[in-house]
């Protein structure tokens, strides 16, 4: 055989064993790859989901990808730990709630958390951060409006105040306090798309000459100005949160909570009310003064 010929069949046996092996080393469509973590350049680009433990025992779980023929995974997730799924396919999650089986679907780009529902079960909430470098103090939750009616007004909000919302979502209650009493107010919130959310308010509102929005952690942030705070978080974030409250908020300072105390300022709750949304919930209202 001649050699040119046989030299190009070479060439060409070796370009399929290297395709082949390409393709081979390459996870399938459905699959998660774990090499992919949240330092990676490639993670940064795709849709990841993220899963947080933030309750105080260790979480076993399955998950999937959505229509997908392959079995379940299963999955154990530290006290703390996130579990990141790169890739734009949603997953379905399964868990134990008690004798039940709870079934969710996750939807790509969204941060979840594992957590404890009022009845101390296991439940799973969209709205984690999915950030390492910051405390996941609750998910995002928006307050009824009758309810930051009734905090505004137990907190006896004026034009003379300055009031700073920790973890303020849609900023409806800094937004509101401009809008009725003139006052200034400071959101912060560590969700960009919340932030968003809040400026984009305030200038329907025509609140923004009052009103600021910072994208930023609670537990970095100096507060020590206010002389009032409103807090929609979790009981146990509330207990993470009074060392800053002790040490930055002036004498008189009130501090409005809604749904969940403060451990360890009894002695600074000068108010409590429960009222009914709209929606036949029932909310409690904290107040303390510093």
């Amino acid at each position: 055989m001649n050699r040119k010929v046989i030299f190009a069949a070479l060439i060409v046996f070796l370009v399929i064993v290297v395709v082949a092996w390409l393709l081979a080393s390459c996870p399938a469509g459905n699959e998660i790859d774990p090499g992919l973590t949240s330092g990676s350049a490639e993670a940064q680009k795709q849709k990841e989901i993220t899963i947080r433990n933030v309750t105080h025992e260790t979480v076993t779980y399955r998950i999937k990808p959505f229509n997908s023929d392959a079995q379940s995974r299963a999955m154990t997730l530290e006290v703390g730990e996130i579990e990141r799924f790169p890739g734009e396919l949603a997953m379905d999650v399964f868990f134990e709630q008690g004798d039940e089986t709870i079934t969710y679907r996750l939807s790509p780009g969204t941060p979840y958390s594992f957590r404890y529902n009022e009845n101390y079960e296991l439940e799973l909430y969209e709205g984690s951060h999915g950030r390492t470098d910051a405390e996941d103090l609750a998910p995002w939750v928006p307050t009824p409006m009758i309810v930051v009616e009734k905090m505004l007004e137990m907190a006896k909000v004026d034009k003379d105040d300055i009031l700073y919302d920790l973890g303020c979502g849609d900023g409806r209650i800094v937004i509101l306090a401009a809008e009725k009493y003139g006052a200034r107010g400071i959101g912060i919130d560590i969700d960009p798309q919340r932030i968003s959310e809040a400026n984009a308010s305030a200038k329907v509102a025509g609140v923004e000459h009052l009103v600021e929005f910072r994208e930023n952690d609670v537990m970095k942030v100096d507060f020590s100005e206010a002389t009032v705070v409103a807090i929609y978080l979790l009981e146990e974030s509330n207990a993470l949160l009074r060392p800053l409250l002790d040490k930055q908020l002036k004498p008189g300072t009130y501090v409005v909570s809604h749904n969940y105390s403060i451990p360890g300022w009894e002695a600074k709750e000068v108010s409590f009310v429960t009222l009914k949304s709209e929606d036949g919930e029932e909310h409690d209202i904290y107040l303390y003064q510093k």
